[in-house]
């Protein structure tokens, strides 16, 4: 998913819109009023945004194994939720160095987003003896018969970013949650800081993403709780739409509403659509908060263009974490509730770390790396 992300946050919050005269959010303790501009709302959602600013770290997921005993000459099935999004390539580089690694073989089953293609790959997979299956992103529902299928031919379905921390897995699969909820309420962080306290939001979701849900409920709660008297307003854009229907919907909205000051596309591949839909309603004024950290977005970002805020992951460390949880299922290891991948807030005072241009595996360190490694036995030993 990608958009003009993480661009304004750290440097341009430390003084933001101080001297606009912004209406105070209404409620509890939190949101009284602490000076022109401000709120204690606004003020408690900049100091959330700057402590995920920060390089993260490694929190090792579970117990260590021998991964390259268990899956050398292995074959890894993956298959994405469509391959027309920069998002889901910049994950699969992350695997396939993750199954380099330990000499396993990954194959990436392409398509254009089709629930009938999704169950194809599966029924490719089963076909070709596939060790596991890894599916990303793609609702389950959609495709439980062939889940079933691969269960019972005795293979492993993983599912990668398809529940948020916490959820239960869907049963016959094996899940690799996303910190979807806290993505949101950063997304939600940064209007809130960077508006003082009061603003008009178009969120632009695409609720056929089972993410999509985990991720609008930590923005609602986040608005509700430090800016009660911010508006919203949505509009569903499916993922297999976006090229088609995105700029239109967003260009719509924005013209038949003038107070939005702010665009949310929850993922920031809409981005690519967003931005020339709010330039083409001559609102450059607006500015975009979301969630990826998608290469192309953050190069929006350094380019100080539409997008004002991206909180990024390591796209190289989520293709690492989604080996280790298939890895482990391959090696008939117990799965670990959580890979912990980190988030980070990138903004024009932090996203050239990411790299000029951005890279899919800079701007959050490498600690993952030797993590894994040390994990799956593999220290020492490259």
């Amino acid at each position: 998913m990608s958009s003009e992300l993480f661009a304004r946050l750290g440097a341009g919050l430390c003084a933001v819109t101080v001297g606009v005269g912004v209406a105070a959010c209404g409620g509890d303790d939190e949101m009284g009023v602490v000076g022109m501009g401000e709120t204690k709302g606004s003020r408690a959602a900049r100091a959330e945004l700057d402590r995920f600013r920060a390089l993260p770290r490694f929190v090792p997921p579970g117990p260590g194994f021998d991964a390259r005993r268990a899956l050398r000459g292995k074959r890894l099935f993956e298959i994405p939720i469509t391959s027309e999004v920069p998002f889901v390539a910049a994950v699969e580089k992350g695997m396939r160095q993750a199954a380099a690694t330990v000499a396993a073989e990954l194959i990436v089953f392409p398509n254009q987003g089709k629930p009938s293609q999704w169950a194809q790959g599966i029924t490719t997979a089963i076909a070709r003896k596939a060790d596991a299956i890894v599916l990303l992103a793609q609702d389950p529902k959609l495709i439980g018969p062939q889940i079933e299928q691969a269960n019972s031919a005795g293979i492993p379905v993983i599912l990668l970013r398809t529940t948020g921390e916490d959820e239960p897995c869907p049963p016959g699969t094996t899940c690799i949650p996303g910190p979807f909820e806290q993505a949101g309420r950063l997304e939600a962080d940064f209007v809130v800081a960077n508006a003082g306290g009061n603003a008009d939001v178009l969120v632009v979701t695409s609720k056929d993403a089972p993410s999509t849900v985990p991720l609008v409920r930590g923005l609602k709660d986040e608005f509700a709780r430090r800016c009660p008297d911010c508006e919203l307003r949505f509009v569903d854009v499916p993922i297999s739409d976006w090229a088609t229907r995105l700029r239109t919907e967003v260009q719509s909205a924005l013209v038949r509403d003038p107070n939005i000051d702010y665009v949310i596309p929850i993922y920031d591949s809409m981005s690519q659509f967003a931005v020339p839909a709010i330039l083409a309603a001559h609102r450059d004024e607006v500015k975009i908060s979301t969630f990826n950290g998608t290469p192309f977005v953050l190069r929006m970002l350094q380019e100080k263009d539409v997008v004002a805020m991206d909180v990024g992951e390591d796209l190289a460390w989520i293709g690492w974490a989604s080996m280790d949880q298939a890895f482990r299922a391959v090696a008939d290891e117990p799965p670990v509730r959580s890979e912990n991948t980190p988030l980070r807030v990138f903004d024009d005072g932090n996203v050239d770390e990411s790299g000029r241009p951005p890279r899919f595996d800079k701007g959050y360190g490498d600690a993952y790396v030797e993590g894994y490694r040390k994990l799956w036995g593999l220290t020492g030993n490259r």
